[in-house]
C-alpha cells in the first residue's frame, strides 16, 4: 500500500542551534579613510547545512572557495540581509587556520517558500 500524502520535513526551534551574527562594514572612527570596523546588525540562531544544488548554481557565478547555507527565522523587517553584509558562524567547525572565525560573504538571500517563517541565506568565502 502506497502512502498518497506527502508531509514535508519541518524546521523547528530545535533545529536552529548554531549562533550566527550578521555584520556590515562601518567607517573608521579616525581621520584615515576606509571601512575596516564591522558593525553588528543582527544576531540569532540558525540551521547550518551544506549548499544544495540550487545554491551551487548561484555560487557558480561567484568565485567562492567555501560555501554554506543557513536558515534563520524571518525577523519580519527587523533585519533584512543584504549582499553587502557578512556573517560569522559561531561554531568550532567554521574556524580558519589562524584560529579565528571565518567571515562569510552573503551571496544570496531568499525567503523559504515552503515555510513562511524562515529565510534562507547562501554564504560563501570569496577568493580574491
Amino acid at each position: 500500500m502506497f502512502q498518497t500524502s506527502y508531509k514535508r520535513p519541518s524546521t523547528g526551534s530545535g533545529d536552529l542551534r548554531t549562533p550566527v551574527g550578521f555584520y556590515r562594514n562601518a567607517p573608521n572612527d579616525g581621520p584615515e579613510p576606509g571601512e575596516t570596523v564591522l558593525k553588528q546588525l543582527y544576531e540569532c540562531y540558525a540551521q547550518v547545512y551544506a549548499p544544495s544544488n540550487k545554491d551551487r548554481q548561484i555560487l557558480n557565478d561567484h568565485d567562492t572557495s567555501r560555501a554554506v547555507t543557513v536558515k534563520i527565522r524571518d525577523s519580519r523587517g527587523q533585519y533584512v540581509a543584504d549582499n553587502d553584509d557578512v556573517c560569522v558562524i559561531d561554531d568550532y567547525r567554521y574556524i580558519d587556520s589562524k584560529g579565528s572565525n571565518i567571515v562569510w560573504n552573503v551571496i544570496d538571500v531568499r525567503p523559504d517558500f515552503e515555510d513562511d517563517k524562515f529565510v534562507v541565506i547562501v554564504l560563501g568565502v570569496v577568493t580574491s
